[in-house]
């Protein structure tokens, strides 16, 4: 209802299931994947979401009302989010943080674990074999591709045998589109597949 009723609505990308809900309600938007297009990494195309959302909030005015609408829960692996939110303390824009729900949420249930035992999130971009702990359940969120899967693979083989086992899961709670592939880790960059979700 808040993304329906919005006049400001920015979406840090259009590539989400739920996007195709919000095109059949006549819902306006703007997204930000030429931005992804224009730069090489990630650090200055979550820099340039951001100083276009403060620049748009300035815009505005004092009563600006903009709505930054991103896949998942803004807490969850947003970079987007940790920099505005210390942009907007920075420049006294009052920021309003709405939860839904996040992949994490579909990876309980698809992986049938329970947190309570213990798990790490870990981001592959920045994955150091240093960081992963056998004795809990792991979950490496932003595997986007077969190369950053790659380098999954290598830091994974430092700490766990080639052969151990590991769970490659498309499209968690998106019907119709979920898959859950059991693999050892030496196949990992071998499947097709890896993209956004």
């Amino acid at each position: 209802k808040l993304l329906q009723a919005t006049p400001g609505l920015y979406l840090r990308t259009k590539h989400h299931p739920v996007v195709s809900l919000l095109d059949d309600e006549g819902v306006a938007y703007e997204s930000f994947d030429n931005i992804y297009e224009k730069h090489s990494n990630f650090p200055e195309v979550y820099g340039e979401i951001v100083e276009t959302l403060i620049a748009k909030s300035h815009e505005q005015g004092e009563h600006a009302h903009i709505v930054y609408a991103v896949p998942g829960h803004p807490m969850v692996a947003e970079s987007t989010v940790q920099l505005l939110i210390q942009r907007c303390e920075a420049e006294g824009i009052q920021l309003h943080i709405i939860g839904g729900e996040s992949f994490l949420d579909a990876a309980f249930s698809a992986l049938q674990f329970d947190p309570i035992e213990g798990f790490s999130l870990l981001d592959a971009a920045d994955l150091q074999p240093s960081l992963l702990q056998p004795q809990l359940h792991t979950i490496i969120g932003q595997v986007y591709d077969q190369y950053t899967a790659s380098d999954v693979k290598l830091a994974l083989m430092e700490r766990y045998p080639d052969d151990y086992e590991v769970i490659v899961g498309h499209a968690l709670g998106v019907q119709g589109q979920q898959q859950i592939i059991k693999l050892p880790i030496y196949e990992l960059d071998r499947i097709q597949g890896y993209h956004n979700l």
